[in-house]
């Protein structure tokens, strides 16, 4: 009967080992999750917030339900706190409760402060789309006048068709159409408004030129007497002011 008995106790003691080796796996396994258990991964969000803004949207509306449930268990464990100590006078457990309740606001405290950074980063990135708008607007609406300049243009010149002059040539007994500089093409009545149309130009899109480095080439204009040409010598007067080569600066003729 010993015998027996001592094989029983045996046997009892190989079936207590191979009970517990797994129990203590998956006690240690679990321990070992809960220490690695992460809910909101920085990276992970912000690739959703650039990528999918409308999903983080989604996101911060589910925390902030999140925190909206932690806040009413907070006070349903403070309810429960309150009526161990009335009743039972249980002030370790009531301890333990509200050690919780505190443990858990600091949770809805990280959540607030999650929600608020991703807000932020969502923010940052509409205002990162709203400056590339603008930006694409700005270019579309220069990329929209310099067309319709070219357009204007191209109109003038398929209007004014005649023969161009350089500054420095000979004008008399000729009168002006146009003056032309540049992309600058000017449609004049006569000689006088030929010399207001060219001051205004020089000052409105040469201004800087005046205190340019610019070197100009001589050009000796073709001396001879007339009424034209004296209008002529002062337009180049002008153009030598604002250091402008008398080549650039042409006068269509009726």
């Amino acid at each position: 009967m010993g015998f027996f008995k001592k094989d029983e106790i045996q046997e009892k003691q190989v079936q207590v080992i191979k009970e517990n080796k797994p129990e203590t796996k998956e006690v240690e396994k679990h321990i070992f999750r809960r220490k690695n258990l992460t809910l909101f991964d920085v990276e992970t969000i912000q690739y959703v917030i650039d990528s999918f803004p409308s999903m983080s949207i989604e996101i911060q509306s589910g925390l902030n339900n999140l925190a909206e449930i932690l806040e009413k268990t907070i006070d349903h464990i403070e309810d429960k706190s309150s009526e161990i100590i009335k009743k039972n006078r249980d002030f370790k457990l009531s301890k333990a409760h509200r050690d919780t309740s505190i443990a858990i606001y600091d949770v809805v405290q990280n959540i607030d402060e999650y929600v608020n950074w991703m807000k932020d980063e969502y923010e940052k990135n509409l205002n990162k789309d709203e400056v590339k708008l603008n930006k694409v607007k700005e270019n579309t609406e220069d990329e929209f006048q310099k067309k319709n300049l070219e357009e204007e243009i191209q109109a003038i010149n398929n209007e004014i068709i005649g023969e161009e002059l350089e500054i420095h040539k000979d004008f008399s007994l000729k009168e002006p159409k146009a003056l032309k500089i540049d992309n600058n093409l000017v449609m004049v009545e006569d000689w006088n408004d030929l010399l207001v149309k060219t001051a205004e130009v020089l000052t409105k899109k040469y201004r800087k030129n005046k205190y340019s480095n610019n070197v100009v080439s001589e050009i000796k204009p073709i001396e001879k007497k007339s009424t034209q040409n004296s209008f002529r010598d002062t337009v180049i007067e002008m153009l030598t002011e604002y250091k402008i080569n008398l080549d650039d600066f042409k006068v269509i003729i009726k």
